[in-house]
């Protein structure tokens, strides 16, 4: 039942820092589309200054950020397994 554990948590580390991985190399296409969104807020006629809350820089660091910490995991979760 350990082991079970154990694997299903590498999996779900694992998932993770895939997933952290692919928000911070996407974080160009991040940007075009909090570009898009500002561009279609002045359409409508809000003139209110641009969100910078989230920027691409900021989305690149929070994906590096995720990704390390489940690699992290995953590598704790791996030695838990093989230590015993």
């Amino acid at each position: 039942m350990f082991v079970f554990f154990i694997l299903l948590l590498f999996a779900f580390f694992l998932a993770a820092g895939v997933a952290g991985l692919c928000l911070a190399v996407n974080a160009k296409d991040c940007a075009v589309r909090f570009e898009q969104r500002q561009l279609r807020a002045h359409a409508r006629g809000d003139l209110s200054p641009p969100d910078r809350i989230a920027t691409a820089f900021g989305v690149r660091v929070a994906g590096g950020l995720m990704a390390l910490v489940a690699f992290g995991l995953t590598f704790a979760a791996l030695s838990a397994a093989f230590t015993g």
